[in-house]
């Protein structure tokens, strides 16, 4: 591998100005630049990528944190992030923290070093407190899970009236015993929207609630199979389930299934995102689509005008979902 010190000795300057001119120093002549230049492509010179980052002020890289790119879900967000990121010759580091906070305070040590230049949090551990503190210091922006009470950017969807919506199909249907499955930390909003929406929904009709809401980030299909068996062998009069993800609503078909429950026509299932899980499963499901691309990539559209420019005001906003009505219920 050719070294600095033989470009610099193939062009007969020092190695101090080979420096200048791969970092685009004004105070070389055309005719040296040349001299460096043509004698980096006939020996294939590759400037060392992490030293020639450290010496400018963009380091041309972002961090992404999520729980789990196992997480179907995830992937849009992360192709739109990547879509603008490329469009502006950065690059993306994808960090899985699997809702540990000492992961995620690891990751973050490279925001805090300066190793990279901003980041978008997918999903987070991190404290209200400290989310503050790094909006004030750092480019940073939520997307999808964000908190109320917290002041940096955020890119999501509103939560509770989808969920409102999903839970009038089923009660549109004539059910009067809805049951809530999630496997996700009741810390995060998409959670205690979508709680909220099955609880108020009822609540306004004086039906009960039948739930388990557990405090572990759990997001498999086997936990939404375990919970359904649990909340139908507790209270056999459930008829309906609303989910807060297409996994978790296959993992409820599967166990309804095993029980000998015909889908729509014993029981309805609703689901939530659009991932492939809903129509790979038999009957297929209906759910709620976000722009999840949309998502990503206006997050980081705005993450680099605020690492353009640091006093660029948070954004929040809130895109468009629609519902997917398919087989898992009735029309």
């Amino acid at each position: 591998m050719p070294t600095i010190e033989q470009v610099a000795l193939l062009a007969k300057v020092s190695v101090a100005t080979v420096s200048r001119v791969i970092n685009n120093s004004a105070y070389v002549s055309d005719d040296t630049r040349q001299r460096v230049n043509d004698a980096i492509e006939r020996l294939n010179y590759q400037p060392n990528a992490l030293g020639k980052m450290l010496r400018k002020e963009s380091t041309q890289l972002i961090l992404v944190l999520l729980h789990s790119v196992d997480n179907p879900f995830f992937s849009k967000i992360i192709q739109g992030i990547e879509e603008v990121a490329h469009q502006h010759q950065y690059n993306v580091i994808i960090c899985n923290t699997y809702g540990d906070l000492d992961r995620e305070q690891h990751y973050l040590n490279m925001l805090k070093n300066h190793l990279v230049d901003g980041a978008i949090f997918i999903s987070n551990t991190t404290s209200v407190k400290d989310m503050e503190w790094l909006e004030k210091h750092y480019p940073i922006a939520q997307v999808v899970e964000y908190y109320h009470d917290c002041s940096s950017a955020y890119f999501s969807i509103d939560f509770y009236k989808a969920s409102t919506d999903m839970m009038n199909i089923l009660l549109d249907a004539g059910h009067k015993h809805i049951g809530f499955v999630h496997t996700g930390s009741s810390s995060i909003i998409s959670a205690q929207e979508k709680f909220r929406a099955y609880v108020e929904s009822l609540q306004q009709k004086q039906l009960p609630l039948y739930s388990v809401y557990p405090t572990e980030v759990l997001f498999g299909f086997s936990e939404a199979k375990a919970q359904a068996e649990y909340l139908l062998n507790k209270h056999p009069e459930i008829t309906a389930f609303f989910s807060t993800s297409d996994m978790l609503a296959a993992g409820i078909i599967d166990e309804l299934l095993v029980r000998g429950k015909s889908i729509p026509e014993d029981a309805m299932v609703t689901g939530f995102d659009n991932t492939d899980y809903s129509i790979i499963s038999t009957p297929m499901i209906t759910t709620v689509e976000l722009n999840s691309f949309d998502l990503g990539s206006k997050a980081m559209e705005y993450l680099l005008r605020k690492i353009s420019d640091k006093k660029t005001e948070p954004e929040y906003y809130f895109g468009d979902y629609r519902i997917v009505h398919r087989t898992s219920t009735k029309k």
